[in-house]
């Protein structure tokens, strides 16, 4: 009982994550770095701001699955194929992106790990949603 209600408050914190870390180099990059960062943005197919929807979404559909208002197993499967959605999307837009891309915009470091971040709080989302799936015994 516990687990399955742990699980799913796991994959929403991760979903929140993933829009922190979709969000951060908006708010913390200065605005002459606007330009660069369109271009960073819109690198690839779907790109973060499609992450950070499909994230928005998944802590809607997790939401619903922790307080029990749709069947926990459907929700832990469209959960699932949410978070694995942006995984594949956060490696598509890693994938397409020029290497120097980020040093391009700023001279902060930080921004070099950005893209690392978004897929790392995108593989935890698709791993919180298994962990979720497993406790309900869905897998």
């Amino acid at each position: 009982m516990e687990s399955t209600r742990r699980a799913p408050q796991l994959g929403i914190a991760a979903c929140l994550a993933v829009l922190v870390a979709v969000i951060a180099p908006y708010v913390l990059l200065p605005e002459s770095a606007s330009t660069g960062l369109a271009l960073y943005y819109g690198a690839g197919v779907f790109g973060p701001t499609a992450i950070g929807v499909f994230a928005a979404v998944n802590v809607v559909v997790l939401g619903a699955g922790a307080r029990e208002r749709s069947d926990p197993v459907t929700v832990a499967g469209a959960a699932l194929v949410i978070g694995l959605v942006m995984t594949l999307m956060s490696v598509e837009w890693i994938v397409s992106m020029p290497a120097d891309a980020p040093t391009g915009i700023t001279t902060q470091d930080w921004l070099a790990y950005h893209r690392w971040a978004v897929l790392c709080c995108s593989a935890l989302v698709a791993l919180t949603t298994v962990l979720y799936a497993r406790a309900l015994d869905a897998l």
